[in-house]
């Protein structure tokens, strides 16, 4: 037998490692492997912060924007940031500055959504005011996007929405449900 393992050692030892990992991945197999949900980012939370000031000024995004909350969760990849008790202040080229204020939002970085929800208030520097639960501004195109019930100010006029509603930074309006005849 000595005399066999001297001269078929690295067959041996080939067998052995054979051996091993036909063992691993048939463990491998039969336990279930656990794969992390590409919207689970509380799983993901890398960083908390209090009472933070955010400046997002990407030249990518056509709008500069700031951000004072009481708490903030930044995700271990630092692509998304959710906060709460908040007032952003939106700083759009060449149009009118926004205000928002609310309890609770995000930001994905990859995609350039902010969402916005918790009895929003927002008012622009002309004069513009509305009212909402959830918004959704799109800073890559820098226009406001809300599916939830809306209340719009102008300094004139008052406009009232239920449905998918669109305001553009254009100071032009669009509802996605046409009015009953």
């Amino acid at each position: 037998m000595n005399k066999f393992l001297r001269k078929h050692w690295p067959l041996v030892a080939m067998a052995f490692l054979l051996a091993a990992m036909t063992v691993y991945l048939f463990q491998a197999r039969m336990q279930p492997v656990e794969q992390k949900a590409a919207q689970d980012k509380e799983s993901e939370e890398g960083i908390r912060l209090k009472d933070i000031h955010y400046v997002q000024d990407d030249p990518a995004h056509k709008v500069k924007w700031e951000l004072d909350a009481s708490e903030a969760k930044l995700s271990k990849d630092q692509q998304f940031v959710t906060f709460a008790n908040f007032h952003v202040t939106l700083k759009p080229e060449n149009k009118p500055v926004v205000t928002v204020q609310g309890k609770q939002g995000e930001f994905d970085k990859r995609t350039g959504l902010l969402v916005l929800q918790g009895d929003l208030a927002g008012e622009t520097e002309d004069g513009y005011r509305f009212t909402t639960e959830q918004a959704v501004y799109i800073t890559r195109r820098a226009i406001w996007k809300q599916t939830r019930p809306l209340r719009f100010q102008a300094p004139f006029s008052l406009l009232k929405a239920r449905d998918s509603f669109s305001i553009s930074a254009r100071r032009s309006c669009r509802s996605s449900r046409t009015p009953p005849p």
